[in-house]
């Protein structure tokens, strides 16, 4: 029995040596390493606040290149906006068929399956290859208008099948 409780004690106590051998604090070296790291981390760079810096680092500008713009480009740019007259709307707006109409916290939107616009919102039309963006003037139970260049027609949500004499 006596020999269980001596190695029992040694056990223990050597146990409880070697965790005071150890120690949290780390050496002297390594926490200058910690305090010289956390001082270049704290420590604030100047700016560079000139005008070329700021255009190039604004994701929101991004500055194109006179080079980078093709003739072609170039060209679309000048060409001019083709005339509207009431004819050209009403063929254009024949296009359109919006697929109903629903009422969201008080305001008409105007429903083209999945895509929602509200009145002031621009729809975007090809042409006989010309691209007109109509705009999106009224919105009524039954019938919707639209604006281009000036010229602003209203025509039912859905065009009735058969036309009366």
């Amino acid at each position: 029995m006596r020999h269980i409780f001596i190695i029992l004690f040694l056990s223990v106590f050597g146990t409880i040596l070697r965790a005071q051998g150890k120690s949290d604090i780390p050496l002297p070296q390594k926490r200058n390493e910690t305090l010289d790291l956390a001082r270049t981390l704290l420590t604030t760079k100047p700016i560079e606040d000139s005008h070329e810096f700021l255009t190039s680092a604004n994701p929101f500008n991004p500055v194109r290149k006179t080079d980078d713009v093709s003739e072609e480009g170039r060209a679309k740019a000048k060409a001019p906006v083709p005339a509207v007259d009431a004819s050209l709307l009403k063929n254009i707006i024949s296009q359109v068929n919006p697929s109903g109409m629903m009422q969201l916290g008080g305001d008409p939107i105007l429903l083209f399956g999945q895509k929602k616009l509200k009145i002031g919102d621009k729809l975007p039309i090809v042409f006989q290859g010309v691209t007109y963006e109509l705009q999106v003037t009224s919105i009524e139970r039954t019938s919707f208008g639209m604006r281009l260049n000036g010229e602003e027609i209203t025509r039912p949500i859905k065009p009735s099948a058969v036309t009366k004499p």
